[in-house]
């Protein structure tokens, strides 16, 4: 059964593990030896190489995951249940699904090229567990060779819109940060705002600030403060 309601909590939930380490085979558990030494066994010479498992111990004690074990990770924490697929199974089971270049407008679509899937957000972005080298990131749509798109059998396509935060500050959550960084992007691509288009990561550092600053001058409104925090009146004005 579909999670209901769940595209929208699917990215909040998606974009607040950036960071994570990738690990083949895990899907967000506390990656432990017994499990470090299950894939080893199952995996020798595959995707556990010898130059690989220095860093793949350093993660022994910590939470880690692969591409689709994210969505598994999503959908245990929703229903206390585990649930175990690989990428492509998911894809063959989707029923809604279609070639990149049609790709709706909706967050939370997956996106997927053989064996690999990640987690559109809109705008043109996308969480995914990419890899070793990269841990859980967001990439841009455009960049990645992504062939297909489908809506994951086991998320509800309810949310349109991805809900805005009460306000944002430098110490917001990732998803809270992140929403406030496209909505700036958009802003600056429609209106023309003087400043440079942000880095979409989930970080609040001083070129988000600036963004801030240049969107309120751009408004007309005062700029005689730090940029380091905006309120709901600010958030209802960017997603006009």
């Amino acid at each position: 059964m579909a999670i209901k309601n769940s595209n929208g909590l699917l990215v909040q939930f998606a974009v607040n593990k950036l960071g994570v380490p990738y690990i083949m085979g895990t899907n967000g558990k506390v990656f432990t030896k017994g499990i470090y030494n299950d894939l080893v066994k199952r995996n020798p010479s595959n995707w556990f190489t010898t130059a690989r498992l220095p860093r793949v111990q350093s993660c022994i004690g910590i939470k880690t995951t692969d591409c689709h074990g994210l969505i598994e990770w999503f959908i245990r924490e929703q229903t206390g249940r585990n649930y175990d697929v690989t990428a492509d199974s998911a894809f063959q089971s989707a029923k809604v699904k279609g070639v990149i270049k049609t790709i709706p407008e909706q967050a939370g679509i997956c996106v997927r090229y053989q064996g690999h899937v990640g987690i559109y957000i809109g705008n043109g972005y996308v969480v995914e567990a990419r890899g070793f080298n990269y841990g859980t990131c967001i990439t841009k749509l455009k960049d990645r060779n992504w062939t297909h798109w489908y809506k994951h059998p086991n998320i509800q396509y309810i949310d349109k819109q991805l809900p805005a935060p009460v306000k944002v500050t430098q110490a917001s959550d990732k998803y809270s940060v992140v929403w406030l960084q496209m909505q700036l992007n958009r802003q600056i691509a429609a209106k023309h705002i003087s400043v440079s288009v942000l880095t979409i990561d989930g970080c609040y550092g001083a070129k988000t600030a600036a963004a801030v600053l240049a969107y309120f001058k751009y408004k007309g409104w005062s700029t005689n403060w730090s940029g380091k925090q905006i309120g709901k009146n600010t958030i209802k004005a960017l997603v006009r």
